[in-house]
């Protein structure tokens, strides 16, 4: 495993059932498997932070051995643990089960990261990930004891610090919703107005959405998306109302959602049949739309067809980098891996045969 990269190169970082798979490549056309680290445990996500050194973190999850969050400074050949990890106190009678998500923070707080579990809590640490506290506003909420899980647990998997305000932040709970907070985390409010539980006998409740993923538009700080078990979102005043932007889409269920971040109007999501949790029709295909609420055109040169195709993406296996024209990926949870570097005009297999893919994030050695 190198434990170190030339400046300009880009690294995935692909969690999966059986391991984190680091893959490199110097101008987005070749690709190399680097290495396997955190060798038979299912990593849900795993980032690198580059606002103060080269930290990877990483979300092991063991099933028999416990959960831990791990960082690494050398691009994941050797693996630390903080001195004060994630775990709830004994006498609260919670247990960890996953963590979901490390979510770095503003890019002027270089020191704070967050992290997103369930049972549904958000964690923060002030220090590079060395301590974590829980964020106790959230876990007072008033209706807490009523959420209830979605398939995947009650999982906090999307938390979206704004980059224009310290005090704002949205986060993403299954099947909570979208939860909004204004003074930094003190006090949260529910943030699901005119998205769908088609699910439930009220289909607009103020809680109880299955949100599947939440992202933030990176110039215009009101401007969210979502996918969610019941369509795709857009909200242009900081999550106060939702518009559906589902359009032509062949299903209203999906899990990913990214934008380019050159023209972040352009997104990309994949939709799958809603019972079988695969590709709708005979093929794999990613959508594109460039300018939301408009029609989502399918991109799937390059993509997998045929009739015994059946590839599912989770939430958080597909994303884009931040080059123009811009790469896309997309992990699927048959363990194939594809990247366009054109916006999605055209595809190919960068790697097959891994584990489940959870997870896919880029990042650009600095």
């Amino acid at each position: 495993m190198n434990s170190s990269f030339p400046a300009g190169t880009f690294l995935l970082l692909v969690g999966t059932k059986r391991g984190l798979f680091v893959l490199s490549s110097p101008d987005r056309e070749t690709w190399t498997v680097e290495s396997e680290s955190l060798r038979g445990t299912r990593v849900f996500n795993a980032i690198l932070d580059q606002r103060s050194g080269q930290r990877m973190f990483a979300a092991d999850n063991g099933d028999f051995f416990g959960t831990f969050l791990r960082y690494s400074d050398d691009f994941g050949a050797t693996w630390q643990e903080p001195t004060t990890g994630i775990q709830f106190p004994e006498e609260s009678g919670r247990k960890l089960t996953n963590i979901w998500i490390i979510q770095p923070g503003r890019d002027e707080d270089p020191d704070v990261v967050y992290a997103g579990v369930d049972p549904a809590s958000l964690w923060k640490s002030t220090d590079r990930g060395e301590n974590w506290n829980l964020v106790t506003g959230l876990e007072a909420h008033p209706t807490r004891e009523t959420w209830g899980p979605g398939a995947g647990g009650l999982c906090l998997h999307s938390i979206v610090p704004d980059h224009s305000d310290p005090d704002r932040m949205w986060i993403g709970i299954s099947a909570v919703g979208c939860m909004k907070t204004v003074d930094g985390g003190q006090t949260w409010t529910h943030a699901n107005k005119n998205t769908r539980a088609g699910f439930q006998p009220d289909m607009y409740p103020e809680y109880g959405q299955c949100i599947h993923r939440l992202v933030q538009h990176p110039t215009q700080p009101d401007t969210l998306y979502q996918q969610n078990h019941c369509g795709v979102y857009m909200s242009t005043d900081g999550a106060n109302d939702w518009q559906d932007i589902q359009a032509n889409l062949p299903s209203e269920f999906g899990f990913p959602i990214a934008f380019d971040a050159h023209r972040p109007e352009t997104l990309f999501t994949i939709v799958e049949d809603g019972m079988a949790r695969t590709n709708v029709n005979s093929h794999f295909t990613v959508y594109r739309t460039e300018k939301p609420g408009d029609e989502w055109k399918e991109t799937r040169i390059g993509l997998p067809e045929g009739k015994n195709v059946r590839l599912g993406v989770l939430r958080h296996g597909m994303c884009a980098d931040t080059e123009d024209p811009c790469g896309v990926y997309v992990g699927s949870n048959t363990g194939q891996l594809f990247a366009s570097s054109d916006r999605g005009e055209n595809w190919r297999m960068i790697c097959d045969f891994l584990p489940a893919i959870y997870s896919v994030n880029v990042a650009v050695v600095q």
